[in-house]
């Protein structure tokens, strides 16, 4: 089944921030402290992480924090995952030689290897994911989160949850593909047979893991709701 990457927004909200001098002084230099860490950001890291364990340690406050190293967060969202792109190179190297069994069984391995590193990506995702969403339902439960801070917080999870799903979408089209080459496969290959199942399980776990991303988006929104 697939995911639904756009989720019902909150129509109006009121978050009353925190505003005394001696926080914001605080925040302007935990921004400064963490500059060196955001361009640093680099794919699955775990700068993000880190970034927001400073910025707590720093004296932030959670909302502000939730959102650090956020541009690199929303371009690097996209940019960070090969998978799709791995394998429209894979497809374009077997033209010519679709019908050739020990050609497609060469290819199916090998973007099973490519979704084993997508998944392996999608975990490190989700965790950086969880420590932006850990925060921000702190910052709400304390009435601290600005407007601004959740809409851009929003935004981050959004580009992601978009961004994992293409990779989905990329991999069940290769499982389509596998399928329907078995079917015209005869008499049946044991082989093929075991890395279209194998692609099967690697794309359960894919599914299962952008289930995690949408549970961490719909925590913000459950976190907003029940103040």
């Amino acid at each position: 089944m697939k995911l639904s990457t756009s989720i019902l927004w909150i129509a109006s909200f009121l978050i009353v921030g925190c505003s005394s001098q001696r926080v914001d002084e605080k925040l302007q230099r935990s921004e400064r402290a963490l500059q060196p860490t955001v361009s640093a950001f680099e794919c699955g890291g775990g700068s993000v992480k880190a970034a927001i364990a400073s910025c707590r340690a720093d004296g932030g406050h959670y909302g502000h924090c939730a959102i650090v190293a956020s541009r690199a967060g929303v371009s690097d969202a996209t940019a960070c995952y090969t998978y799709a792109s791995k394998i429209r190179k894979r497809r374009e190297q077997l033209v010519g030689q679709e019908d050739q069994l020990e050609a497609e069984m060469r290819y199916l391995r090998d973007v099973n290897l490519d979704t084993e590193d997508l998944n392996a990506e999608l975990n490190g995702r989700i965790e950086e994911v969880t420590a932006r969403t850990d925060a921000a339902v702190d910052s709400l439960a304390q009435s601290e989160m600005t407007e601004s801070e959740l809409a851009q917080l929003r935004e981050i999870l959004d580009i992601e949850l978009s961004s994992a799903q293409r990779q989905l979408d990329a991999a069940s089209r290769e499982l389509q593909a596998a399928e329907q080459y078995r079917s015209r496969q005869l008499p049946p290959t044991a082989a093929l047979d075991a890395e279209i199942e194998r692609l099967q399980a690697l794309l359960n776990e894919t599914q299962r893991q952008i289930s995690e991303l949408v549970a961490q988006r719909q925590r913000i929104e459950g976190s907003h709701e029940s103040r």
